[in-house]
């Protein structure tokens, strides 16, 4: 078994897979089937990917959707925004969901100043808490939890091409999240919260920027194409670290004596990584099916597929496994392959007792809970913590009204 070791990151280990260059493999979940024929015109070549030409297409809101919405927040030189993507039941189709509320995540350089102008020009987005509080306040919130504000139920008018009409108003519902770069990128390779990087090991819809309107000059423009680049070198050691801690966890199970894990399975074991002790799971207050929606909804695999596949093929050309289109065959015993996948965890959770000991199943068997243990030590907190910030930065009446939501997708689907 040959190992190809690559550039070490603060957060994480020796990594066993070629890395990717970001310009050559993009990291976002666009799959790579034909395109939709209606309300492509004008879209970059990324999301014409992202659609299909059948009837089971995941894609509920279309790349200029999320970038008209995208286009009515600030374009600050201090807030800089570097990166967004879409995600959730009304950005991708999650069985029975219909084009929703949509989630957008914002990857800005200076959250103080971002939420600063943002306070100036869409006030109403926040709660009177924030209002009174001021960018200070709003700044000084964003620290908690999994360092992310958020802005839910919020209504905005957008410009959209129809073709029987021209550009169109239409209004969608919203719920973004503001970040800092450095924070996002420093989940993605530390699992410091599990919270954007777990979000990240699901398929999102990167959202074009190349076409929102901007007053940077060209070196400034030149910063954000870096700091995307980051966030894609990032983003591959998040992916690979999530395969690595999904195989790890089948480690001493009896069913896998066979040696063989479809891939489905492997993919819903990373969905359910960034679940791992969330309060929401556990009080009834997210859809209990909601991990096997994400990867099972028609349409929804071939984004997974397009995530994971070349990280997949990697581990394959290294020794590590061998797959074909349905399933993987390996000896998930195996101590040196163990040894080997642990490398490409974040530092805090490369532990020998989760290797185990080539002596001992059982060992092995522990050393796959004592993961599951601490990866929902990460996850509860900053779950938690996330949660209760809520009602300080929606509000009381947009918090209850987003609980309830939840709880109705949650406990009366059981």
């Amino acid at each position: 078994m040959s190992a190809i070791i690559i550039k070490r990151s603060c957060c994480m280990g020796r990594r066993a897979i070629n890395k990717p260059s970001p310009q050559s493999r993009p990291f976002s979940s666009s799959s790579s089937i034909e395109t939709q024929q209606e309300d492509t015109a004008n879209e970059p070549p990324n999301t014409k990917q992202q659609r299909q030409t059948n009837n089971n297409s995941p894609l509920l809101t279309t790349n200029n959707e999320l970038t008209a919405i995208v286009n009515s927040f600030p374009k600050t030189t201090g807030g800089r925004l570097n990166y967004a993507f879409g995600y959730g039941s009304g950005v991708l189709q999650q069985q029975s969901s219909s084009a929703g509320m949509v989630d957008i995540i914002l990857a800005v350089d200076d959250t103080y100043s971002w939420h600063k102008e943002n306070l100036v020009s869409q006030s109403h987005h926040y709660s009177g808490f924030a209002r009174v509080g001021g960018a200070r306040f709003v700044h000084w919130m964003q620290t908690f939890g999994a360092r992310l504000y958020f802005h839910p139920f919020v209504d905005v008018d957008i410009n959209v091409m129809n073709e029987d009409v021209g550009i169109d108003t239409i209004q969608r519902e919203i719920k973004y999240g503001i970040v800092s770069t450095d924070d996002l990128i420093e989940d993605l390779t530390c699992w410091k919260y599990l919270y954007l990087a777990g979000r990240m090991h699901k398929p999102t819809v990167e959202i074009d920027l190349s076409t929102t309107p901007s007053s940077e000059h060209e070196e400034q423009e030149q910063v954000v194409v870096n700091r995307r680049d980051e966030i894609a070198e990032a983003q591959q050691q998040n992916l690979l670290a999530a395969v690595s801690a999904s195989i790890l966890l089948h480690g001493g199970e009896r069913e896998n004596e066979d040696m063989t894990l479809p891939i489905t399975q492997l993919y819903n074991t990373i969905a359910g990584i960034s679940y791992a002790g969330d309060i929401r799971m556990q009080t009834g207050a997210e859809d209990p099916n909601k991990v096997k929606k994400l990867v099972e909804t028609p349409g929804m695999q071939a984004l997974w597929d397009n995530m994971y596949s070349s990280i997949l093929s990697d581990m394959q050309s290294s020794g590590i496994l061998n797959k074909d289109e349905v399933k993987l065959e390996l000896d998930f015993n195996d101590i040196a392959m163990r040894k080997q996948l642990i490398q490409n965890l974040p530092n805090r959770l490369q532990l020998d007792e989760i290797v185990g000991d080539a002596t001992s199943k059982d060992s092995i068997l522990r050393g796959s809970e004592l993961l599951r243990t601490e990866l929902a030590n990460i996850v509860a907190p900053a779950a938690k913590s996330q949660s209760i910030k809520g009602f300080f930065s929606a509000g009381v009446s947009k918090s209850f009204k987003y609980a309830m939501a939840k709880f109705a997708k949650g406990r009366l689907k059981k």
